[in-house]
C-alpha cells in the first residue's frame, strides 16, 4: 500500500510536504515525496492531513477507566489510595474487563496506537480477547503483607505470557512502589529483566507523603502502611530513589514513573545512568504536586515520556490533553518537542528505538492522521486538536479510515 499525506511528521527528520509511505505487510519499506504506486498497488490519499507515527502512552491503568469522576480529590495521597483501594474491592472481574475495554476505545479515540499498561489482576487476561492496541501489560507486584520466597514465584506467575505469541506488544513487570513492593521484590523484577530482556517499571517518588515516609519515617503513608502491617524499619534513611539504588534495586532499563520529589544527592545517580521518565501532567494537577522538574532532568540526559495514567486521577486518556496541560508550565518547549515524549522516546523506554514511534524504512507500520491546518506548524496543529484521528493503522492493517483507498 502507497499512502499519500500532505504533510508526515516523521518524527525521525524533518517534516515532508506531500510526502509518501509505502508499507508491505507490518512495516514501512519506503518514506520519501517522489513515490509513485507499483503495478496493483493500492493508494491512499490522505488529503489535507498530517500523518504521524501512532501515538504511544507510557504509563496507564486500564483496569481503572470506570472509576472517572468517582474519587474527588482527598486531602492526602494516602486517602485516595484508601478510596480507590475500597473501589476495587467492589468490582467484579467482569466489571475490570470492561473498564479495560472502555480504556482501548478512549485510547483509540485520540490517536494512541501503543500503551504500556500496569495489569493488577493478571487473571483478567486469560478472559480477554486480542487486545485492539499494541499493548505491553507490566504485571503489578506487590508484597506488602506476604514476601516472595523465590524466582520460581515469579516467573511462574508469568507463563501466561509466553503463550500468546500473537498479542501485539509484550509483557513486563512492575513493582508498583518502594512502599508497598519490597528490596527483594525489586531484585527479582531486576533479575527477570536482565535474564529475560524484559521490560519494568514501576512508580517512585510519587507524593509528598512517599518524601516524608522515607526520608523522616513520618506522615499519612507510614501511618496507613503500617497499620496494614508494613514494618517501616526501611523508612527515615534517606530518598525513595537513593532507598532502591542503595539495595542495588535499579536498573537503567526501568522505566522510573513520575519521580516528582528529589533530594539534591538523587541527581548525581541520575545523572550517572540515562534513565527513562515517565511524567503524567494531568495526574500531576490533580494531585496537586509541586513543579515538576522537567528541565533539570533533561540536563542529566533522561528521556522524558509522558503517560496518563488512570481516570482514577485524571478525565481523560488522551495524550495530546497531556501535553497542552503541560505547556501551560513549560512554553519553552516546541511542539516537535512533546510530541517526541509520546512517540520517539517511549519507543526507546521500551527497547524499540526506530521501530515504534517513528516513520523511516523498516519501521512498523503504526500511523495515524489528523486534520491538517493551513500555514500552520503541523506539529502545533496536531497537539491543538481535540479532534479523533481521521486514519489509524496499527502493524500494517487500517482499523479506522474516513479516505477511501483509490
Amino acid at each position: 500500500m502507497l499512502i499519500f499525506a500532505d504533510t508526515i511528521l516523521t518524527m525521525a527528520g524533518e517534516a515532508l510536504l506531500g510526502g509518501r509511505v509505502r508499507i508491505r505487510e507490518e512495516r514501512i519499506v519506503e518514506v520519501g515525496p517522489h513515490l509513485t504506486a507499483l503495478p496493483g498497488e493500492s493508494v491512499m490519499d490522505l488529503k489535507d492531513q498530517i500523518l504521524l507515527p501512532g501515538l504511544i502512552n507510557a504509563h496507564c491503568h486500564l483496569d481503572y477507566t470506570s472509576f472517572k469522576g468517582a474519587i474527588f480529590q482527598k486531602k492526602n495521597f494516602a486517602a485516595w489510595i484508601k478510596t480507590i483501594n475500597g473501589l476495587k474491592a467492589n468490582f467484579s472481574g467482569a466489571d475490570f474487563l470492561q473498564s479495560i475495554d472502555k480504556g482501548f476505545d478512549l485510547l483509540a479515540q485520540s490517536g494512541c496506537t501503543t500503551v504500556f499498561n500496569i495489569e493488577a489482576f493478571p487473571e483478567l487476561l486469560l478472559r480477554m480477547p486480542r487486545p485492539p492496541l499494541r499493548t505491553w501489560w507490566f504485571l503489578e507486584l506487590i508484597d506488602l503483607r506476604n514476601r516472595l520466597g523465590s524466582d520460581d514465584v515469579l516467573l511462574g506467575a508469568l507463563s501466561f505470557f509466553e503463550k500468546h505469541p500473537d498479542w501485539l506488544g509484550g509483557f513486563g513487570l512492575s513493582p508498583h512502589a518502594p512502599y508497598t513492593a519490597s528490596i527483594e521484590l525489586y531484585r527479582l523484577a531486576k533479575r527477570c529483566s536482565d535474564q529475560l530482556k524484559m521490560p519494568w517499571t514501576t512508580h517512585l517518588a510519587e507524593s509528598i507523603e512517599e518524601q516524608e515516609m522515607f526520608l523522616y519515617g513520618k506522615g499519612p503513608l507510614h501511618e496507613f502502611l503500617g497499620s496494614l502491617g508494613r514494618e517501616n524499619s526501611d523508612c527515615g534513611q534517606g530518598s525513595a530513589l537513593s532507598h532502591l539504588l542503595d539495595f542495588g534495586a535499579l536498573s537503567p532499563a526501568c522505566i522510573l514513573v513520575h519521580l516528582n520529589y528529589l533530594q539534591e544527592y538523587d541527581w548525581q545517580a541520575l545523572r550517572e545512568n540515562r534513565y527513562s521518565i515517565v511524567h503524567c501532567p494531568r495526574c500531576h494537577a490533580y494531585f496537586n504536586h509541586g513543579r515538576f522538574p522537567l528541565e533539570r532532568l533533561q540536563e542529566t540526559g533522561a528521556n522524558i515520556c509522558l503517560g496518563t495514567d488512570s481516570l482514577a486521577s485524571n478525565d481523560q486518556l488522551d495524550l495530546r490533553a497531556e501535553i497542552r496541560m503541560a505547556q501551560h508550565h513549560y512554553p519553552q518547549v516546541t511542539s516537535r518537542e512533546w510530541l517526541q515524549m509520546i512517540t520517539v522516546n517511549p519507543a526507546e523506554a521500551i527497547g524499540l528505538p526506530g521501530q515504534l514511534g517513528v516513520i523511516q524504512p523498516h519501521a512498523l507500520a503504526d500511523l495515524v492522521a489528523f486534520p491538517s491546518a493551513q500555514n500552520s506548524d503541523p506539529y502545533a496543529t496536531v497537539v491543538r486538536s481535540e479532534e479523533e484521528p481521521t486514519f489509524v493503522m496499527i502493524n500494517g492493517t487500517i482499523q479506522k479510515s474516513f479516505h477511501p483507498q483509490v
